[in-house]
């Protein structure tokens, strides 16, 4: 490392509170990477290896791709550091990255790049303190000696390209940490170690080269072996060589802040005691010609030490215009701010988005008329401010005119507005800005007029009402219980209903009262009110003469409630219908139904309709004569069906599904009561038993 220079510098400063005297002003454009680019930059790239000299080329200028990189997310933290670096410095949008980590599914091996970037400046008051911030991530090999690491270089040279020996200056590999601060980061996929420095701030000094064109240097370089990576983050700054003094007209308490980013901070008096340690020094009623230094010491052990004396600044911003002529809408601004000492800086901002620094401006006016326009006056080398606010016309007749609608909606009014003069004069004798017309009018005049006596051409306008348009809203305004209509607004461009939706159409499905609102292109409006209806279905009571059938029992009378207005249908379950609200059907029982089911519809005149349905058993018909005499007439009793026939014995007579034909063992049964037990299925496939007596009868 360089011996170290110290060095002092005095001026004479008052700089108001608030303002920093570092970030007024782009001394050094983009060389913080403020712009998000490399612009100003110029970029090298080459490869250099010790262990495979047949790689190595020229260096060769440009940007390459993960060689140089712009670093813009700001929550971006580096891997290789376990997560602990941030990639940006606290208080920057941007950072430059010189190389890159090996990724081995792209990276050929040998890979041994070397990339730098130069900037170059020439030196006067107000860059002459260049501050620098770094971070590196070195990886480190055990087996590689020191020439043979991955390194960082940062290098100042002078307009003849030789070294400017500063402090400043580094120059470090993997193994030669040279000042504290490093850490160690191990891998788990790799033996490897990672050398990382976290942000590092470092000052240099060149006063003795005023006027004079000097270039920095940031080179990051993997190893000369074969496949170790290096890299660096850094951003750079440019400052006039100063302490900030905050000790304007008014104050009774002055600070002086050293600029930041240095390690140590020592303040004296001219004593030489120290009066503080830190950044800022705070004083209060401080006598003005008093003189105070501080010594800075950066991170490598570089000082800096600056002087400065107190005094006020009083700056008072002050100015006046004159407009040109009758027709350019130029504007002469003439400066009358003062100050008691120091240098006046002047930021005009015209109010349209355009500014100026001349201390004169003259400006032409997007827009006639009257504008707000502002002063900032500054006064370095202190950052006192003053600012002043004041109305500045300006006039064009071609930029004078009327804005409003040029029609009106019926009923209604339109408002017509003059723009671009200081007073105005309407064909209906108004002295107004603005007129309302709310009756077709022909065609309006207007004449604009600035302070000063200039005038507009007549400017004319036609107002007309808007023609009349219906808003029409289509669907029913009833509905079902428990559904919903549909409503379709038409006629108008945009729509408001009284539910929030902005669409042409609506569902609804509560009942109430509803409102929309529409307005064509024109923005005319109309509105509609209407209730919405909910009706409730029919009722849906009924009753049934009987609740099972069979063949000979096979007659059912249905019945249901009798509401005026509603349409009953009644689906018997057999194919057939019968309407009414008393309904009497017979049913076709073959003896294969086990059940009929039986709808019942309710239709009301608003077409509401519900439904209630009842299920009807059907059941074995069993005789309680039959006679088995051959005749061809109930000779089989139960054909089909399980059973089981009994004596008064008790004696099992017959068993079976083909029927009892009325015979036991070949031999004719006498004539007597006999006890049957016949089982069937229903129509949930269950069994069902039915006992009781039969009289045989010859």
């Amino acid at each position: 490392m360089k011996e170290n220079r110290p060095f002092i510098v005095c001026f004479f400063l008052i700089l108001s509170g608030g303002l920093n005297a570092f970030t007024q002003l782009s001394y050094c454009p983009n060389l913080g990477f403020e712009h998000g680019n490399f612009t100003n930059w110029a970029g090298h790239t080459w490869l250099y290896s010790m262990e495979v000299p047949e790689i190595n080329t020229e260096k060769v200028e440009g940007f390459v791709t993960r060689r140089h990189t712009i670093i813009t997310d700001n929550n971006a933290y580096d891997a290789y550091t376990g997560y602990a670096l941030k990639k940006i410095p606290p208080g920057y949008r941007y950072s430059a990255r010189l190389g890159d980590v090996i990724i081995r599914s792209q990276d050929a091996i040998p890979r041994c790049w070397n990339q730098s970037l130069r900037y170059t400046m020439t030196i006067d008051s107000n860059n002459a303190l260049l501050v620098i911030k770094f971070a590196l991530v070195l990886e480190y090999a055990h087996d590689h000696t020191e020439v043979n690491e991955p390194r960082f270089r940062f290098t100042l040279f002078d307009q003849n390209g030789d070294t400017i020996p500063d402090c400043s200056n580094y120059n470090v590999y993997a193994s030669n940490e040279m000042v504290s601060g490093w850490q160690t980061f191990i891998r788990e996929d790799d033996d490897d170690p990672v050398k990382w420095r976290d942000w590092t701030t470092v000052g240099a000094n060149l006063l003795d080269y005023l006027g004079q064109t000097i270039t920095l240097e940031f080179m990051a370089a993997d190893c000369a072996e074969q496949y170790h990576f290096g890299y660096a983050y850094f951003v750079a700054e440019c400052h006039p060589l100063y302490i900030t003094e905050n000790f304007c007209a008014g104050d009774s308490v002055a600070s002086l802040s050293a600029p930041e980013g240095f390690m140590k901070y020592r303040w004296t008096d001219i004593h030489d005691a120290v009066v503080d340690t830190q950044q800022t020094l705070f004083l209060n009623s401080p006598a003005e010609g008093t003189t105070y230094a501080c010594q800075m010491t950066s991170a490598t052990g570089c000082d800096v030490t600056l002087e400065s004396t107190i005094a006020r600044y009083n700056p008072r911003a002050d100015f006046m215009t004159n407009m040109i002529d009758c027709n350019s809408n130029a504007v002469q601004h003439t400066n009358l701010s003062t100050t008691n000492r120091g240098t006046l800086y002047y930021n005009w901002d015209f109010g349209d988005g355009n500014s100026s620094a001349e201390k004169d401006p003259l400006y032409t006016f997007q827009t006639s008329g009257m504008h707000r326009v502002k002063l900032i006056l500054s006064n370095p080398p202190s950052t006192c401010v003053d600012t002043i606010t004041r109305d500045v016309e300006s006039f064009s007749p071609p930029l004078v005119g009327i804005e409003g609608y040029s029609t009106y909606c019926p009923g209604q009014s339109v408002f017509l507005k003059a723009y671009g003069a200081y007073d105005y004069t309407w064909s209906n004798g108004s002295k107004a800005d603005s007129v309302e017309v709310s009756a077709p009018g022909g065609a309006f005049w207007l004449l604009g007029r600035s302070s000063t006596g200039c005038v507009s051409d007549t400017i004319f306008r036609v107002v007309a009402e808007e023609p009349d348009w219906q808003l029409v809203i289509e669907g029913d305004t009833t509905f079902c219980e428990g559904e919903a209509t549909y409503l379709l607004a038409d006629g108008a461009a945009c729509y408001l209903w009284s539910t929030g939706d902005t669409a042409d159409s609506v569902y609804l499905s509560e009942p109430g009262t509803y409102s929309i609102t529409g307005a064509n292109t024109r923005g005319c409006e109309k509105s509609a009110t209407f209730n919405i209806v909910e009706v409730p279905v029919p009722g849906l009571g009924y009753t049934l003469s009987k609740n099972t059938l069979d063949s000979r029992n096979n007659q059912l009378i249905c019945s249901s409630e009798n509401e005026a207005g509603v349409q009953y249908v009644w689906d018997m379950g057999d194919g057939s219908t019968e309407t009414g609200s008393t309904v009497q059907h017979t049913y076709n029982i073959s003896g294969n139904e086990l059940a009929y089911t039986i709808i019942l519809t309710a239709t009301s005149q608003y077409g509401c309709a519900g439904n209630a349905s009842v299920i009807v058993d059907v059941v074995p018909f069993v005789p309680n004569v039959f006679t088995p005499n051959d005749d061809g007439i109930n000779d089989i009793f139960m054909a089909g069906i399980e059973l089981e026939i009994f004596d008064r014995n008790g004696l099992s007579l017959y068993k079976g599904s083909e029927g009892w034909n009325g015979r036991y063992k070949g031999q004719t049964a006498d004539p007597d009561t006999y006890f049957y037990y016949i089982s069937y299925p229903d129509r949930f496939g269950q069994m069902q038993i039915r006992k009781g007596f039969v009289t045989l009868v010859r």
